[in-house]
């Protein structure tokens, strides 16, 4: 198998991986916990997002307009987590910086694609990298705040953060030289991809594992 094939069979993987991590989040949603049936509908938006990337290659349309509606539901569905779920009360000052992400990000999408803005040899996703940070900056609060608490037993909360943590930490590091990487040779970009191809598929089966532990553990107990 070469490099190529490895990385579209790869990127099929993550598909189905989402795809089997819906089916398993259906199947168990009522036995679920609130934290859990969250992850469920992240991964159910993700699946949308992803299929609507494939349609929009299929008929042509270029596809990095999915970028700042990928980003407006990504970082809208942790702003939601964070603040429900994982800090010790909703962080008002968090919940703000959220809010003023989520306008830039509308704005980055009116500039490109509704006043025709785009060039697609200078594009570099901001949003996607301003997403990335509001979060990475909760993960860190998160953190502090647990540090200062001593009263944190989901040691599962921890995990789920630095999971986050970890994830987005080297999505941005991939998407910092986002307009280099689709400018440069397609051999340098495949492997790039790839990597990031990996780790989006590390993190979608983490969340996939838990939800199907919690769902398990609950039917066991019936």
């Amino acid at each position: 198998m070469t490099f190529n094939e490895f990385s579209s069979a790869l990127a099929f993987s993550t598909g189905i991986g989402l795809i089997i991590g819906v089916a398993i989040g259906v199947f168990t949603y009522k036995k679920l916990d609130s934290l859990n049936k969250s992850l469920f509908w992240y991964l159910l938006l993700m699946l949308m997002v992803h299929l609507s990337t494939k349609i929009m290659n299929a008929i042509a349309v270029t596809s990095v307009m999915i970028f700042p509606v990928y980003s407006f539901i990504e970082l809208s569905f942790f702003i939601y987590l964070y603040n429900k779920y994982l800090f010790n009360k909703p962080n008002k000052i968090l919940i703000g910086l959220g809010c003023i992400g989520l306008i830039y990000i509308v704005a980055e999408f009116l500039q490109y694609f509704v006043f025709d803005t785009l060039n697609l040899k200078q594009f570099q996703p901001y949003c996607k990298i301003a997403d990335n940070f509001i979060v990475i900056i909760m993960a860190l609060v998160f953190y502090y705040q647990k540090m200062n608490s001593f009263n944190e037993i989901k040691w599962t909360n921890f995990k789920l953060n630095t999971a986050v943590l970890v994830y987005f930490t080297i999505n941005t590091i991939i998407y910092i030289p986002f307009n280099f990487i689709i400018n440069e040779t397609i051999g340098v970009r495949l492997y790039i991809w790839t990597v990031n191809v990996v780790i989006i598929f590390l993190f979608y089966i983490y969340l996939i594992t838990l939800i199907w532990k919690n769902g398990r553990r609950a039917i066991e107990k019936s």
